[in-house]
């Protein structure tokens, strides 16, 4: 963790804050997910009142993790503190925030614009949990078995199980630390990377029956109206 000062600044916020919002982009990804659950829980383990939002509503296949079904769709306006995670364009928030600037940005995507008040942006981190990760210990944060498995399953979303380019040594140790915490990995890497509904399957295969080929390259299609019909 390179910024180390900002890292500080993040940790005061939060032990001075009391009601706590948290949330992501929309159309929510495991990392997305994995960062509000992990810090969420994380902070309400340490006493904090925390509000996980999401502006559209949680996908069932999140549901497996511990905590997820306290993430809501905007509601409230009562906090003291704002946080986003795991998004690079504040347009991408959607309505959670209500158009406010937030307070603390964390992300890993390089092409973050920087626009809250703080700003932690990592683009050599392969996901925002495996930030988190790094960053509980500057905070007095705890990582008990539901905080260590929403954090393993972003990053095991974001690196796609290990196999991206930026899936270095310090990734597969803090992955040791989180199982370590409790983090049953095949069980994850089985939930989030093997099994598939079969909606998901059934929009794949409208895409394989359109599958063409020209030279080296091969591409498909698929539109809204396949969608609809595979769900």
């Amino acid at each position: 963790m390179r910024n180390k000062s900002i890292v500080r600044e993040i940790g005061k916020k939060l032990e001075e804050a009391n009601n706590i919002l948290i949330t992501s982009h929309i159309r929510p990804d495991w990392d997305a997910v994995g960062s509000v659950l992990g810090l969420g829980l994380a902070l309400q383990e340490n006493g904090k009142k925390v509000q996980m939002v999401l502006a559209d509503r949680l996908p069932e296949k999140f549901q497996y993790l511990p905590g997820s079904e306290q993430i809501k769709t905007p509601d409230s306006n009562d906090y003291d503190l704002s946080i986003v995670l795991d998004c690079s364009d504040f347009l991408r928030v959607g309505d959670a925030l209500q158009e406010e600037q937030p307070d603390v940005n964390i992300d890993h995507h390089i092409t973050n614009l920087k626009f809250a008040r703080l700003n932690l942006v990592e683009p050599r981190s392969a996901a925002t949990s495996m930030m988190l990760t790094e960053c509980f210990p500057f905070w007095g944060l705890d990582i008990s078995q539901p905080v260590a498995t929403a954090l393993m399953s972003g990053i095991l979303g974001d690196t796609l199980g290990f196999r991206t380019s930026n899936t270095s040594p310090k990734v597969l140790r803090l992955c040791a630390s989180l199982m370590e915490k409790g983090a049953n990995l095949a069980k994850l890497y089985e939930f989030i990377l093997i099994q598939n509904s079969f909606e998901a399957a059934n929009y794949w295969g409208m895409g394989l029956q359109k599958i063409q080929r020209n030279g080296k390259i091969v591409w498909t299609t698929l539109t809204l109206e396949d969608r609809k019909k595979a769900l």
